[in-house]
């Protein structure tokens, strides 16, 4: 389809849990894919398939299964990006049960294949639907890291947006925030009203995550929502096995990589306002700023600068710039 003629996914909030949602929504053509947290809420519904992880061997083995039209997809983002590989040429319901990446509204998916992620053009969603009661019934704690992993995920446009403009030579605060006006806004409404992490800045960020796949999707690209801090964060979890899912998240690792393209920037143009900004929105989100949070979240210096040495052949603003300058701007980032 012409991606002129493409009807982009409505993004609906629901006052019902996820249960609810999708024992309503399910049938005999709908098959479920979900993951092993989420089971326990759809199991009764219809026909489920879990998916665990996003490992590619998965989809074959799903798709052989009995006929289906139609998929609902539950989950964070593993089974949402295996239940978009499994839609392909089909319908797909897509119910983020956590806010934690921008994944929830994109026509691709990161699929694992020996161990190494790729990004591919799956199955757009028709409808993204966010079940509150399932979000708000969350323990605090566990709403403040994924809702905070989110935040994260989303300001990336900011150093993906100066890794663009370094590769065009034209690092101008005009260009570089013009190419992405809703993260901005998104920066200066965190730091304007965000109040924590209630029910008011859940739908904040779920409109933010929202459109910030629909740029992935009207652009068919994903130029503007990841650069160097995702390749920096690729590279710390292969380099540091230790790592999980949950410790330290994504958008804490891509934060980290975002503060260190912003400093970068303000070093070689001058100008303060990107960090500036960034680190006034990451500090009311809670967001790691220092050795000692980065510490906490279990990110550790030497990972930084083992990640960083790792991407320099890769092409990006950020590991551009190690390829002739020393680890000290870490220090002037990160030291409290």
């Amino acid at each position: 389809m012409d991606k002129t003629e493409q009807k982009l996914p409505e993004l609906e909030f629901r006052n019902e849990t996820i249960k609810s949602l999708v024992s309503r929504l399910t049938g005999k053509d709908v098959l479920i894919v979900t993951d092993p947290f989420n089971y326990p809420k759809v199991k009764d519904a219809g026909r489920c398939a879990v998916a665990p992880d996003n490992r590619c061997e998965q989809i074959p083995v799903i798709k052989s299964g009995p006929f289906y039209e139609r998929v609902i997809a539950v989950g964070g983002c593993a089974a949402l990006d295996i239940g978009r590989a499994c839609a392909v040429g089909k319908s797909i319901i897509v119910v983020p049960s956590i806010l934690s990446t921008s994944c929830i509204s994109l026509d691709r998916s990161v699929i694992k294949y020996g161990g190494v992620n790729r990004l591919e053009k799956t199955q757009l969603p028709e409808k993204v639907i966010i079940c509150m009661p399932d979000l708000m019934d969350m323990p605090p704690a566990e709403l403040e890291k994924w809702c905070q992993s989110g935040f994260g995920d989303l300001f990336t446009m900011a150093a993906a947006s100066i890794d663009i403009q370094h590769k065009k030579g034209d690092l101008s605060i005009e260009a570089v925030t013009g190419n992405v006006g809703e993260c901005f806004k998104a920066i200066e409404w965190v730091i304007n009203d965000f109040d924590g992490y209630n029910e008011t800045s859940v739908k904040a960020l779920a409109r933010f995550l929202h459109d910030s796949s629909l740029v992935v999707v009207v652009r068919d690209d994903s130029n503007l929502n990841a650069a160097g801090e995702h390749l920096l964060y690729h590279s710390l979890l292969r380099l540091n096995p230790q790592y999980t899912s949950s410790r330290p998240t994504h958008g804490q690792i891509v934060a980290a990589g975002t503060l260190i393209a912003a400093a970068i920037y303000r070093e070689q143009t001058g100008n303060a306002r990107i960090l500036e900004a960034i680190s006034k929105a990451f500090k009311k989100l809670g967001l790691p700023l220092t050795y000692d949070e980065l510490s906490k979240a279990g990110i550790e210096k030497r990972h930084l600068q083992e990640g960083l040495s790792d991407i320099k052949h890769l092409g990006s603003h950020l590991g551009d710039y190690f390829k002739t300058n020393d680890f000290g701007i870490l220090d002037r980032v990160f030291s409290a």
